[in-house]
């Protein structure tokens, strides 16, 4: 995204809640573009705690000399 684009991401986020007549909150309309981006950029935190864990890669071990349980029990 561009820095145009995040920067309208964030005014959408810094905007009032709107509610209806009976008090129910009316969600922000974000396209799917903008929704990827936020969850991307929520999902930050997890994804520096997963890096400081296993050293910067997803799998301790390189995939081929891991043992097929491990392989199994691999997440992603």
């Amino acid at each position: 995204m561009t820095h145009t684009e995040i920067k309208e991401v964030h005014r959408k986020l810094a905007l009032p809640v709107k509610r209806d007549d009976s008090g129910k909150v009316i969600p922000t309309q974000f396209s799917e573009r903008e929704t990827d981006f936020l969850i991307f950029e929520l999902m930050e935190k997890k994804r520096e705690q997963n890096r400081k864990k296993n050293g910067g890669r997803v799998f301790k071990r390189h995939w081929n000399k891991a043992s097929k349980k491990e392989r199994n029990n691999l997440e992603l």
